[in-house]
């Protein structure tokens, strides 16, 4: 897994956290710096998982701590292209509370992707 943090302004900006590979509970790294972001305070958080290609129940579980931990004034938001995150996501019902952005600009203005289409390895019809 490849990680990176980065901020995209000045202070007080959303922090954008950059990730790759597969995540899941033998691989700590990406939550430590998940961790390290909310612990510095900031409570606007973009995690972009274009580059990610599998998650399992400790993310959704760690991404859910980190929703309530940002608060009702603050937010994470999740960018990500690929059918199967978009699937847990579903799942777990949580398609509300983390809606699909595919791209890390998208996810700063706020428009989430309407649809199937832009979702990779998805079939016609919008079936994963």
């Amino acid at each position: 897994m490849e990680t990176s943090v980065h901020s995209t302004a000045p202070t007080g900006a959303p922090a954008v956290l950059t990730f790759a590979g597969e995540l899941d509970a033998a691989d700590t790294a990406w939550l430590d710096q998940l961790d390290a972001v909310l612990d510095s305070g900031d409570d606007r958080i973009v995690l972009d998982f274009t580059d990610v290609s599998f998650v399992d129940s400790s993310v959704v579980q760690s991404l859910v701590a980190a929703h309530k931990r940002v608060g009702q004034d603050g937010w994470v938001r999740i960018v990500y292209t690929h059918h199967l995150i978009k699937r847990v996501i579903e799942i777990c019902g949580l398609a509300h509370a983390f809606p699909q952005y595919t791209s890390v600009d998208a996810a700063l203005r706020a428009a989430p992707v309407r649809g199937t289409s832009t979702v990779r390895g998805a079939q016609p019809g919008g079936r994963t």
